[in-house]
């Protein structure tokens, strides 16, 4: 099962005049058109490091999620679902912010190739 990572739906913030940037023919553009800043390389998504209780919890997998990286039931009406996971007992864990692991929703060091 893939996810979206955090952000992958949000549209593209000027650092400098914070307007919002929509995509041109789906590629992000380079400078903001409204005050000129360069616009950077957005950096890759780091996994999510979080110290969990025992129990059932639920990844987040279509990217609206307020509760990142958990769902909230944002995906609602969409043919999204949470993924769906137990943990035995209390344990730090890395989550996959990247979407590319094959052990998810555990980070497999997939974002570093």
């Amino acid at each position: 099962m893939c996810f979206r990572p955090a952000g992958v739906n949000k549209p593209q913030e000027c650092p400098n005049c914070k307007k919002k940037l929509a995509a041109i023919g789906g590629v992000k553009q380079k400078i903001c058109p409204f005050c000129k800043t360069p616009l950077g390389e957005e950096p890759k998504p780091e996994p999510i490091t979080v110290e969990l209780e025992p129990g059932t919890y639920f990844r987040c997998t279509c990217g609206k999620s307020k509760t990142m990286p958990f769902c909230d039931g944002s995906h609602a009406g969409s043919s999204s679902s949470p993924l769906e996971f137990e943990i035995k007992e209390k344990q730090q864990v890395t989550l996959c912010n990247c979407g590319k692991t094959k052990t998810a929703p555990f980070c497999d060091g997939s974002h570093a190739k």
